[in-house]
């Protein structure tokens, strides 16, 4: 049986040749001819040829008027669709025009959640607690009349009372970091720029968080390089945040301009984790104490390289989880000691499988897995006995934002199908 997107997409090209070859059919601004100016490049002594590497600066003057003469020969060919309204308004119908949940997180026995409500083309942010469901954020009331400004992303304190989240402009994700009391609704003095891949974590007493800030300027192929992972105190001058870790700054943890620094904390455990991630979606792990962390003493001790394709980390107490690749595509999932970590004689407590283990979180009652088979989400669990079994999901679909905590048993986790829009 063909699918709904294929089904949709051979109505749209049928319209289109209908459209074209109609005899009263609107003129239709020719497509613009982009500019040809070849830089060649060599690697490995390989020479290739780039023709348009101009497009890669929005400031030549010559890419705004190509990008508006495409504009408008496309909208010229689509507006003289005939079914278009028709194929528009039942594309909305099955997709645009339902709630569609993003994020979930819960905490503090609190569920907060991202959604963007029906007809709408943002995402605000929710919280349910007692059975209410109230509005936190809604970056919409922050447009005018030629911005608009979205929610890049944000999370929870460990008790639920206190909201870290970024907010850009115009479409940019060039967050700037702020911090909300939950309870008031009251949005903190602290504004934090350069914040696009913060990536915060709470200390355990919702005190402060550890998040990650960009150096390189806006707009430049430097913008990613270089970023430094700082830790803010809630009432401080964020200007005056301490700088934990960045390239060159602590001679046993060197890594590349590209490689991105960040802390992790988890609930309940007294050690931190440190990942350097770049565009691989592996990362080198590194664990100390966290108080030596938050002194800004840390002594970080190595647990895996790029090489160990390690590709998500979770402590439970001095228990380490690693999902680990090396020599198993489909992933299997080890443990060691958090205070002194041998990924090389790691205990394998989920072998790899048919499945493949794309993810891992830690909840009261065990390590909940998320899995892929042959395209399906599955969800499995390892729990505090050493049993594994498969936790039955409602109906077969596709896995995504989840939320598990060790105060608690089970979690939430966001499934779609394709006949199921996504819910929690």
């Amino acid at each position: 049986m063909k699918s709904r997107s294929s089904l949709l997409l051979a109505a749209l090209l049928v319209a289109s040749w209908n459209a074209a070859n109609a005899a009263d059919a609107p003129a239709v601004p020719p497509a613009p001819v982009a500019r040809v100016q070849p830089v060649t490049d060599t690697y490995f002594g390989e020479s290739v040829v780039d023709r348009y590497r101009w497009m890669e600066n929005d400031r030549d003057p010559d890419w705004m008027p190509f990008l508006r003469g495409q504009n408008d020969h496309t909208r010229a060919i689509l507006d003289a669709l005939p079914t278009r309204p028709a194929l528009l308004a039942r594309i909305q119908q099955l997709s645009g025009d339902i709630a569609a949940p993003g994020r979930v997180q819960s905490t503090g026995g609190k569920l907060f959640f991202s959604q963007r409500p029906a007809g709408a083309s943002n995402f605000k942010l929710f919280v349910r607690e007692n059975g209410a469901t109230r509005l936190l954020i809604d970056p919409t009331t922050l447009d005018t009349g030629s911005s608009h400004v979205s929610l890049d992303w944000w999370t929870a304190s460990p008790d639920g009372t206190r909201l870290v989240y970024g907010l850009s402009k115009n479409g940019s994700e060039d967050s700037t970091l702020q911090v909300m009391d939950v309870a008031s609704g009251a949005i903190l003095p602290e504004r934090i720029p350069n914040t696009q891949n913060a990536t915060p974590n709470w200390l355990d007493d919702g005190s402060g968080f550890f998040y990650n800030q960009l150096t390189g300027a806006v707009d430049t192929p430097e913008r990613f390089l270089d970023s430094r992972e700082r830790l803010h105190v809630l009432g401080t001058d964020p200007a005056k945040d301490p700088i934990l870790m960045a390239r060159g700054q602590d001679r046993n943890v060197a890594f590349e301009k590209i490689q991105s620094p960040t802390i992790w904390t988890y609930r309940h455990s007294d050690r931190a984790l440190l990942l350097l991630s770049d565009v691989r979606s592996e990362s080198r792990v590194f664990v100390a104490p966290l108080k030596d962390v938050v002194a800004g003493h840390a002594h970080w001790t190595p647990v895996a390289d790029f090489a160990d394709e390690v590709t998500d980390v979770a402590l439970d107490g001095d228990d380490l989880y690693l999902l680990a690749n090396h020599g198993h595509p489909r992933g299997r999932i080890v443990v060691t000691s958090a205070k002194a970590p041998d990924l090389a004689h790691a205990r394998e407590v989920v072998p790899e499988g048919e499945r493949v283990i794309q993810g891992m979180a830690v909840a009261r009652d065990g390590l909940y897995l998320f899995e892929m088979d042959g395209g399906l989400g599955r969800l499995a669990r390892l729990d505090r006995k050493g049993k594994f079994a498969d936790i039955p999901l409602p109906f077969e679909g596709t896995i995504g934002s989840a939320s598990m905590s060790p105060d608690a048993p089970g979690g939430v986790f966001a499934l779609s199908g394709w006949f199921t829009p996504t819910g929690l």
